[in-house]
């Protein structure tokens, strides 16, 4: 497995400033600057990769920071491939705050308890976790965690040479969010991981546009015309025009959700200032400040979990749009959560992300959410989603191990 160019040099970066002994990092960081110097294969310009590596070695001389950097790595080429990182920037025409009050739908009203014991009329049975567990060993996963809120298992860590020869592998992570939503019952599995948000953020966010326009707040026919700031690469078809392409509001929703367009989100966002996306997932249960920010946004169980009870919420209620919004939501690419019950997803594919997030119309509905850092090359980490999927569905459906009779 190679990976040419900038990825190689800035995951051998990540791996020394790692080390917490500054003067080897030191070396290595001036080892490294000389090896790129030397190599006319990368195609990032010296000068630039050696400022990077000054800064790095500036922080050896005052104190090791809490950031650092991770392999940005393009996902392997797969099947329906996404790309999506989140910008650090903030655009120039981003819109104001907005000083208007908005009432907004509740999450389903589940009354979730305070454990998953406390969900009167549903709990999992032991051989539940089994099967789950030989899944989980089955394909090696979460080796390096620990299972725990406060695990320090890293997704993004993965250091290759300056070959692009991977030589320190990424360990294969996975988390799993479920929510009965008729007692509350929840369960989950690796909640601690926080993996890149990829493309699952366009669900709470074009959730949200169609509130504010079912309140009046904005018009499903307003016009919005591609620019040069809202260009991004990766997913959707809009990137593959000219600037100046034109597109109305309702019609951009179902491109970010159908072809998760990375364009079509870029441009909604002219309508939505950050800061009430982010007030509005605070105000629904996002409580991690990584999971919120416009950067670099994050997502764990418990984000997930909002993401998808935010979807259920909205499709079971009585909303203008939300039959609209469904029929997207059933026309996504990329099948990986499968089920026999009616199913409303979204997934999330780029660098160190391979997520679907889903709302199950089923008998007794539900919201399931896989998380993790697989690559799937040839499509091949599907089938560990599909599996989890099933036993999760047998089970909360009260079909237990009676797969025959499912």
């Amino acid at each position: 497995m190679k990976r040419k160019g900038a990825v190689s040099y800035f995951g051998s970066l990540y791996g020394i400033m790692r080390s917490s002994d500054k003067k080897r990092t030191a070396e290595e960081l001036k080892a490294l600057r000389e090896r790129l110097k030397k190599s006319p294969e990368t195609k990032i310009g010296y000068a630039a990769f050696s400022a990077v590596i000054a800064g790095a070695l500036l922080l050896c001389a005052c104190g090791r920071s809490g950031a650092y950097v991770s392999s940005t790595a393009e996902p392997s080429k797969g099947i329906n491939i996404e790309t999506f990182s989140e910008r650090s920037e903030t655009s120039a025409s981003e819109p104001a705050e907005s000083e208007t009050e908005y009432e907004y739908l509740p999450l389903p009203e589940t009354a979730p308890p305070e454990t998953a014991e406390a969900a009167e009329g549903f709990e999992f049975p032991e051989e539940f976790y089994e099967e789950i567990n030989a899944v989980i060993e089955k394909y090696q996963l979460n080796e390096g965690c620990d299972g725990t809120e406060e695990c320090a298992c890293e997704p993004e860590y993965e250091v290759a040479d300056q070959e692009g020869n991977i030589i320190i592998p990424r360990k294969k992570t996975l988390s799993v969010y479920f929510c009965d939503l008729e007692s509350g019952y929840e369960y989950t599995l690796n909640p601690g991981a926080h993996y890149p948000v990829a493309s699952t953020v366009k669900i709470p966010f074009c959730e949200l546009i169609y509130q504010r326009i079912e309140s009046g707040g904005i018009d499903p026919e307003t016009v919005l015309t591609y620019e040069p700031r809202h260009y991004f690469e990766g997913t959707g078809e809009i990137v593959k025009g000219e600037f100046g392409q034109q597109f109305t509001v309702s019609e951009l929703l179902t491109l970010a959700i159908t072809l998760s367009d990375n364009v079509a989100y870029e441009m909604l966002k002219d309508l939505l200032p950050w800061k009430d996306f982010s007030d509005y997932l605070s105000a629904n249960g996002c409580t991690h400040e990584t999971d919120i920010r416009q950067s670099k946004q994050k997502i764990c169980c418990e984000s997930a979990g909002v993401y998808g009870k935010l979807l259920a919420g909205y499709l079971r209620s009585d909303g203008e749009y939300s039959e609209k919004f469904g029929e997207d939501l059933q026309n996504t690419r990329q099948a990986m959560i499968v089920s026999s019950y009616p199913m409303y997803r979204k997934y999330g594919w780029a660098g160190f992300s391979f997520h679907d997030i889903a709302y199950i119309d089923a008998p007794r509905p539900y919201v399931l959410a896989i998380l993790s850092n697989l690559e799937n090359e040839q499509n091949a980490d599907v089938v560990i989603f599909k599996e989890i999927s099933e036993i999760i569905e047998r089970y909360s459906q009260g079909f237990g191990s009676a797969w025959e009779e499912f």
